[in-house]
């Protein structure tokens, strides 16, 4: 059975912000553990990725690919070019996985440049009035267990940081398969308390033939702010079933199903 071939855009999220880098190299490690894939790496930074945006573009490959993971908002695709690109490869029938962190980008209100296609196949995104909690313990329910990428799966504990009030800007469907309670009696920092409902934390979609996934947990920061203890490590993908929905993620966007991924255990050692 051939793998399925994952591309894995890889760009600077925030401009020094989300360890976008740090993110790539170990889910890498999940994908390879999972034993499922052909995975490509595209990222303009040194020491990781193998090629360029510009050589990636400049060949053509991003039509050859069945599923895409997108952790590069702002950094690329703020061209009409490059995104017509995307769109046409997701309508045509790629999945498309979209990472923690990416839910501010494209955002016109914090001047950026919009690009309304890619907020359909993310569904929901950081926009007024979203916030988010400190980095901190968090309880995950397992919302439709009957879904491949969250069948047999348990609800766990995590330690992440949770979005809340994100938005469907253009109204687009969404599946929610898990969420994670914000507590209101827990202000952050910023004076914020949570909503007292359950935030998603993992949902899927459509755009065109194309079946999207948004991984909403994942926060790994480059150095400690004051924002949580274990911001800057990999604490928020510790819990298996966090691991093992990402790599169903990618092949239920990819084929509908999770035939070979669905005996993974999670097990891989992280960085």
């Amino acid at each position: 059975m051939e793998k399925i071939r994952l591309h894995y855009l890889v760009g600077d999220v925030h401009m020094g912000g989300h360890d976008v880098h740090r993110v790539a190299k170990n889910n890498m490690r999940l994908l390879e553990a999972a034993g499922a894939f052909e995975v490509t790496v595209v990222c303009d930074g040194p020491g990781l990725g193998d090629m360029g945006f510009d050589e990636y573009f400049d060949r053509g490959l991003l039509n050859g690919c069945d599923v895409i993971v997108f952790n590069c908002g702002n950094y690329r695709f703020n061209t009409p070019g490059e995104q017509r690109l995307l769109e046409e490869a997701v309508a045509g029938g790629a999945g498309f996985v979209f990472l923690h962190g990416d839910h501010p980008c494209y955002w016109v209100e914090a001047g950026m440049q919009p690009w309304p296609e890619l907020e359909k196949m993310a569904m929901l995104m950081w926009r007024e009035p979203t916030t988010h909690g400190d980095y901190g313990d968090h309880h995950v329910s397992i919302e439709l267990p009957d879904h491949p990428i969250t069948r047999g799966l348990a609800d766990f504990d995590t330690r992440d940081e949770v979005f809340c009030t994100m938005q469907n800007i253009h109204g687009v469907p969404f599946t929610v398969l898990a969420s994670a309670y914000s507590d209101p009696a827990v202000v952050s920092r910023h004076g914020l308390p949570g909503t007292g409902c359950r935030e998603p934390v993992a949902l899927v979609g459509s755009y065109g033939k194309g079946r999207t996934y948004n991984q909403v947990l994942g926060h790994v920061w480059p150095y400690y702010t004051g924002h949580g203890l274990g911001e800057n490590t990999m604490a928020s993908f510790a819990p298996r079933p966090f691991r093992q929905m990402f790599v169903r993620g990618c092949e239920w966007a990819a084929t509908g199903g999770v035939e070979r991924t669905l005996g993974f255990d999670g097990a891989a050692v992280l960085l």
